[in-house]
């Protein structure tokens, strides 16, 4: 009998699997993001980043009750290490316009989700998950896809949000 059941389960977690995106579909639906929001621990630093169409949010301004305001500096993608001035973005709304700067026309949006970022003391990805859900969804017709990536920055898995 418990040969059986186990065979069962493993059996059903080989379905499992195999129902999910594979390795290219999740580089395919990455790609396809206009903007990437990509949470993980940074060191050295209290802000948030922009760098071209990727926002590295720190994981650390995500431990307070609200999301906002939220600390942020625009690099440039050819020198990221150049300083920049600090911009506070105060609502979901500035935070949309913060994120369009780069793709005026942007709809699909990626939330990386770091394995990093769970070092940080206080993050809770599913809060941090729905606020972010949140401020995009003021977009009429845009979409949300979640990924989970490691400290190397694989891609393990996505998930459509809406």
């Amino acid at each position: 009998m418990k040969k059986i059941l186990v065979a069962f389960v493993a059996l059903v977690s080989v379905a499992l699997v195999a129902c999910g995106p594979s390795k290219l579909d999740i580089q395919e639906m990455s790609v396809n993001c206009d903007v990437s929001i990509e949470v993980s621990k940074v060191l050295d630093d209290s802000i948030s980043l922009y760098i071209g169409n990727m926002f590295f949010l720190n994981a650390k301004q995500t431990v307070n009750e609200s999301l906002f305001p939220l600390s942020a500096s625009v690099r440039d993608p050819g020198n990221p290490e150049a300083l920049s001035r600090t911009d506070v973005i105060e609502d979901e709304k500035a935070f949309v316009d913060y994120l369009r700067r780069a793709a005026p026309m942007a709809v699909t949006f990626g939330i990386v989700v770091n394995e990093t970022a769970n070092n940080e003391i206080g993050f809770d990805e599913a809060k941090t998950v729905s606020r972010i859900v949140n401020a995009l969804k003021t977009l009429d017709g845009g979409s949300a896809i979640l990924f989970h990536a490691t400290a190397g920055g694989e891609l393990t898995d996505a998930k459509k949000l809406f």
